[in-house]
């Protein structure tokens, strides 16, 4: 049997060994997806396969899927796509999911807002080189403690990540109860929670039902941490009511990124769009679990800006999207 490429990717990124148990869950759109990803681990030599298929009257998941929870009792590694996300599933669906992982020990991969051509694009990039790639530039970053972004579309934003560990997102998922995203291709830190001022202008698009794709710029101010406004048209109108519907917390900065994926396009799903090459992301919201901080909201919400030069301690590791 012929496996695609995505499907054999995403089960070498989770390191999966003969004789592991393996769990798929996906949405409706994704049943077969499911199947091939079974097929994949069953030819890298799983003791067992099983797939969850979320259905789509259902949606949007409002509270915790005790099946998912069981299953992945039964599960050492486990993909969870979805062609369909909703803004308000992250801490009524996801979260407890991520939590059970940590007392399963399972390995989860992850991906939102998926489709046919981003398995077939990013999720099949060579990811040898995805690794390397990223290896270089956490180097370059080193022990640096605060992080300056700036591009052309008018972001200035200095990021305090003292004491934080920058994490890897190269598609290797190989440490029992943790998760990584896939398709993957990033650098990420979490500042700390008064660790961002100055001003980020997310040019490209942000993780937001109803906008995606940004038609005109949104300029983000941060001051000790926090959004002190949100300026721009209509989509950064959309964003201040995500904030103030969101609660405690969703105003915090909460994640800054660095693609590293030469296959990632940007099309307004973050899922691709935060590991382009050449892009920052900026988040607010949650950032606790394996994001590495310690800020507790219902919202994790990404921004993607172009062709952005990154300073470490004022020493340039990325110039105009280019790493150095």
């Amino acid at each position: 049997m012929s496996l695609p490429a995505w499907a054999s990717n995403a089960v070498t990124c989770l390191v999966f060994q003969p004789d592991e148990r393996f769990l798929a869950i996906v949405d409706e759109p994704f049943a077969d997806v499911g199947l091939r990803l079974c097929d994949a681990a069953a030819a890298a030599g799983a003791r067992f396969t099983a797939c969850i298929v979320c259905p789509d009257s259902e949606r949007p998941f409002e509270r915790r899927n005790e099946q998912v929870l069981a299953a992945l009792g039964e599960a050492d590694a486990a993909v969870m796509w979805f062609a369909q996300v909703h803004d308000g599933e992250f801490g009524t669906f996801r979260q407890p999911i991520y939590r059970r992982i940590k007392e399963t020990g399972t390995r989860m991969a992850f991906g939102a807002r998926m489709d046919r051509s981003i398995l077939e694009t990013e999720m099949s990039a060579d990811y040898a080189e995805v690794r390397d790639r990223s290896a270089r530039l956490l180097a370059a970053l080193g022990s640096a403690t605060r992080i300056r972004v700036t591009t052309p579309a008018g972001t200035d934003c200095t990021f305090d990540v003292s004491g934080r560990t920058w994490r890897v997102d190269d598609g290797t998922i190989d440490v029992p109860g943790t998760f990584g995203n896939l398709p993957a291709g990033e650098v990420f830190v979490a500042p700390i929670a008064t660790g961002a001022d100055g001003v980020c202008v997310v040019d490209r698009s942000i993780a937001v039902d109803g906008v995606g794709l940004v038609e005109e710029p949104i300029r983000i101010r941060w001051e000790r941490g926090r959004i002190v406004g949100v300026e721009g048209g209509r989509e950064a109108a959309r964003v201040r009511e995500v904030i103030a519907s969101a609660g405690d917390g969703a105003d915090v900065v909460a994640e800054l990124g660095i693609g590293t994926n030469e296959r990632a396009r940007i099309t307004g799903n973050v899922i691709t769009d935060e590991k382009a090459l050449g892009t920052a992301h900026v988040a607010f919201g949650d950032n606790t679990g394996d994001y590495g901080g310690d800020n507790v909201a219902s919202i994790h919400v990404d921004g993607i800006m172009a062709d952005a030069t990154i300073e470490a301690d004022g020493r340039v590791v990325m110039n105009r999207g280019e790493l150095v």
